[in-house]
């Protein structure tokens, strides 16, 4: 699909829209949107960033996903002008259009955009969505003065419902109006939006005055020696540390019930291991340590998400 495919979808009839996930936590679903659920979810958007009829967005995400589409929703609910180019990791390099107010990208786009920051237009707000962004990434985005933010939602909730500025320490993410957040008996985020409907995610969170913290997901946690693990921390303490990308996963263990296993993107080999294990040592606690390490490129999903098995 493209963003004329999808014009012609958002103008047909039918009051809804088709949206199939990206397959980043199971397989991919189909999912229909109410049209006017999505007009809500960019207006949210709209108001946070003060856009109106003068502003003007690009989109470097593609239709296909609700991130794209949501792009375009937002221009003809406020008549603001959008352009958009096809995916690649080379955002940009083309464009030679007028200053951006909103610009869509993945955290893997922003490793050229940041590379290449003095030959980039002028950007008001960037918003990152599709993967979590990596640690170092994160920092270098934080120093780059860019006024850039993260975005927390999914297909289920027509793009984002609350966001955070990318700093190098993240903190809370805050719920957009209209949104209404809380935690479960199993501490799993709860989702309540403006009338439309109540979604439990899979996502382990605490809530914060202004919105909420996510810790990791609720069927990634591992149990090793009786005490909770969080794959999503343990790699972002890592990932700071070490400067490559890791991923934390589990066996059975006889002993600690699962054992911890972490792959790293080194290029390395069992050489280095009892060095990586010594750092570990003294960034985790004992229980978060690998018991074993692989040196392997860490597998993605199309988007950019850790395939965790």
């Amino acid at each position: 699909m493209n963003y004329s495919d999808f014009a012609a979808e958002w103008k047909s009839t039918p009051d809804h829209i088709i949206c199939r996930t990206s397959g980043s936590t199971g397989d991919p679903k189909e999912i229909c949107l109410p049209k006017s659920e999505m007009r809500k979810s960019a207006w949210r958007t709209i108001r946070f960033f003060g856009l109106d009829s003068g502003s003007h967005l690009h989109s470097c995400v593609s239709p296909d996903y609700i991130g794209g589409k949501m792009m375009a929703v937002r221009a003809y609910e406020t008549g603001a002008g959008l352009t958009w180019e096809k995916p690649s990791n080379r955002p940009l390099e083309k464009y030679d259009g007028k200053p951006i107010d909103l610009l869509a990208v993945v955290p893997s786009q922003m490793i050229h955009i940041l590379d290449n920051l003095n030959e980039m237009p002028a950007i008001r707000a960037v918003i990152i969505g599709g993967a979590p962004i990596p640690a170092q990434l994160r920092e270098r985005i934080a120093k780059s003065g860019l006024n850039a933010w993260e975005t927390y939602g999914m297909t289920e909730t027509a793009s984002h419902i609350a966001l955070r500025r990318v700093t190098a320490h993240p903190g809370a993410f805050t719920t957009l109006d209209g949104i209404r957040t809380y935690t479960d008996s199993e501490s799993r985020l709860v989702i309540e939006m403006d009338g439309w409907h109540r979604l439990v995610t899979n996502d382990i969170a605490e809530i914060a005055e202004c919105g909420f913290t996510i810790l990791g997901r609720y069927d990634n946690v591992i149990i090793s020696g009786g005490k909770k693990i969080h794959p999503e921390q343990v790699e972002e303490i890592l990932e700071r540390e070490l400067g490559v990308p890791v991923m934390i996963s589990s066996m059975p263990d006889e002993k600690w019930g699962e054992r911890v296993i972490m792959t790293i993107e080194d290029g390395g080999d069992s050489q280095a291991d009892i060095k990586i294990i010594s750092k570990c040592k003294n960034l985790l606690p004992d229980e978060c340590v690998p018991k074993e390490i692989i040196h392997s490129e860490v597998a993605r999903t199309a988007n950019g998400k850790k395939r965790r098995k």
